[in-house]
């Protein structure tokens, strides 16, 4: 079955629940037999394990026909929706957040309400959600579909399930954090619950901006296709 799309489905159906236990009720079960230490640890090795076992089914799969043609209104959707999906990857990983693990402290820190999570309170999911709407667009072939929208849905999934696995931890705290963000990038700023605030973000925008353009401008070495439009 190897180089299959069954193979890359099975594969990332395994990934999907290995990501999909942790906010379940089977988190506390099996944390309640071996531990939180034990589960972290057993859980970074499958998630590794099952994500190198998609990658692997996905480079061995062999890309059908596309089911439809974006052309150049897809690379252009890319020029538009990856330097945001560059800048919010940025933003998620330099920027404090309650959401994140062992950021609990955080929900009561003035802080945690400003810069990215002021726009959204998932900005790693939001980063990937972008991502494969662009890939999926531009890639409609049976295997791209599977792999680039098996992360998509995963991270648009992950937003209600981390919401609700904290909801259930931090209780009142989380509800006061909940008040002033938003799941939906800018909900909370249009509806007057969060203040943006330029100042935190910045520098974050110019180092999104500037890793979205190194990945522009080598995506064809790095992946043999090219992201620029076609000029006629």
């Amino acid at each position: 079955m190897t180089g299959s799309l069954f193979m890359l489905s099975a594969a990332m159906i395994v990934f999907l629940a290995i990501h999909i236990i942790p906010s379940s009720y089977l988190r506390v079960a099996i944390v309640s037999k071996v531990g939180t230490g034990a589960y972290l640890g057993l859980f970074s090795l499958l998630s590794i394990a099952a994500f190198a076992w998609v990658i692997y089914a996905y480079i061995q799969t062999p890309f059908g026909a596309p089911i439809w043609d974006a052309g150049n209104a897809g690379l252009y959707l890319g020029t538009v929706l990856m330097p945001i999906a560059f800048v919010l990857f940025v933003s998620a990983y330099t920027s404090p957040n309650p959401t994140t693990l062992g950021g609990d402290k955080l929900v009561d820190k003035e802080f945690a309400y400003s810069g990215i999570n002021a726009i959204t309170r998932h900005p790693l999911m939001w980063s990937i959600i972008l991502w494969s709407i662009v890939h999926v667009v531009n890639n409609s072939d049976s295997t791209s579909i599977i792999f680039f929208g098996g992360f998509g849905v995963l991270a648009l999934a992950g937003t209600f399930l981390i919401d609700a696995k904290k909801a259930q931890q931090l209780a009142e705290g989380w509800d006061r954090y909940a008040a002033r963000t938003s799941n939906f990038p800018f909900l909370a700023l249009i509806q007057g619950r969060a203040t943006f605030s330029f100042k935190p973000l910045w520098w974050r925008i110019l180092l999104g901006l500037f890793v979205f353009a190194a990945v522009f401008h080598f995506h064809s070495s790095l992946f043999g296709v090219s992201p620029v439009p076609m000029s006629y």
